[in-house]
């Protein structure tokens, strides 16, 4: 059986599944965002987090019924919970409530800029029962500086991958890289700096038009620096010295699923990934625009919420407009990531499979 036959077979499979998956929507992955703050001032932050003491992020208390009723409704032993931010580690009851989650059974896993890790942190994180990490790095360290907006930033994030690595305690310790038009040729020293330093897993992203990003070309992805950057990743992944892969950002077409990630696209916003946002909104994930929120702790139980609504994502024919309308992908991509659906004009902000289909 050839490889166009094997694509073909298993991409029908897939279908099938991905429509079960959407009726039943057990729920497998679930995102916190902590809160708003943090200690850098990133030019890519699609949040637009800064320092600002007015962001009001939810209360220890309430976080954990959230938590709580999940545990009670479903299983948690089942449910991987992402922490994410802002920076998380600015939080100061941050583990207090992931030492419950840990005692209620999720697994739980946290992405850090780094800038706050240390030898208690890593202790911390240890002792409440954390699974995986994952570090941004964002190029070598004069391109990372500066996309970080601060000259330390290449320095404690390198040093907090040293320390989680070091520790042997962590299930996955991951690297995760938003790729630009700045850091595009320096991914193969990166490559080798992250074999030195003896991370796990490498994950790789583009950047898309969110918060400070919007409008930034410099930033943004365009169709030569996406072919580039897949060109890379095949070549590393067929090297296989490092679990190197792209971030599910978008339906790639035939030629490239497969090459640049272990799973064909899908978008399980809503299906199978939920999240609560740091005011209290739950959501699919927190790369979603605010049209996307499904309710509030003040006004449900997140399993009511879970039950009841999320039917936009579940169900996601209405999004067959525009270009997408006669795309004969249109069964395999359904209409991309829906953080990268732009309400205002209906249509979506990016499409990957159109971009890699432009020529130089």
């Amino acid at each position: 059986m050839d490889n166009k036959v094997k694509y073909i077979i298993n991409n029908w499979k897939w279908q099938q599944a991905k429509k079960i998956m959407a009726e039943t929507h057990k729920l497998n992955y679930f995102f916190w965002e902590t809160t708003l703050k943090c200690n850098l001032n990133c030019r890519h932050c699609g949040s637009d987090c800064n320092k600002n003491e007015q962001f009001k992020e939810l209360v220890s208390e309430k976080v954990i019924e959230v938590f709580e009723d999940i545990a009670q409704n479903y299983d948690a032993s089942k449910i991987m919970v992402a922490v994410t931010g802002g920076e998380p580690l600015i939080r100061k009851d941050l583990f207090i409530v992931l030492q419950k989650i840990h005692e209620l059974g999720f697994s739980w896993g946290m992405v850090t800029n780094g800038m706050l890790v240390d030898e208690d942190v890593v202790v911390k994180c240890i002792e409440t029962g954390m699974k995986t990490v994952s570090v941004s790095i964002d190029g070598m360290e004069e391109s990372h500086n500066w996309l970080r907006n601060n000259d330390m930033s290449y320095k404690k994030a390198i040093n907090a991958l040293k320390l989680f690595v070091q520790s042997g305690k962590f299930q996955v310790v991951e690297a995760i890289t938003c790729v630009n038009e700045k850091n595009i040729d320096e991914l193969s020293d990166m490559y080798q700096t992250l074999l030195t330093l003896g991370v796990d897993k490498w994950r790789i992203m583009s950047v898309f038009p969110k918060g400070r990003a919007e409008g930034n070309k410099e930033l943004v992805i365009n169709a030569p620096l996406l072919r580039r950057l897949f060109d890379f990743i095949n070549k590393a992944r067929q090297e296989g010295k490092l679990d190197v892969t792209y971030s599910e950002e978008g339906y790639l077409g035939p030629e490239w699923e497969l090459k640049v990630r272990d799973n064909l696209f899908f978008c399980g916003a809503g299906i199978n990934v939920a999240g609560l946002l740091s005011d209290g909104s739950f959501c699919a994930c927190p790369s979603l625009s605010r049209e996307w929120i499904q309710g509030h702790v003040d006004e449900l139980t997140f399993s009511e919420a879970w039950e009841t609504r999320y039917q936009n994502m579940r169900n996601r024919k209405w999004m067959k407009s525009s270009e997408c309308m006669n795309c004969k992908e249109w069964k395999k991509c359904q209409g991309q990531s829906l953080h990268l659906w732009d309400w205002t004009n209906c249509s979506h902000m990016i499409c990957h499979y159109n971009l890699l289909k432009e020529r130089e």
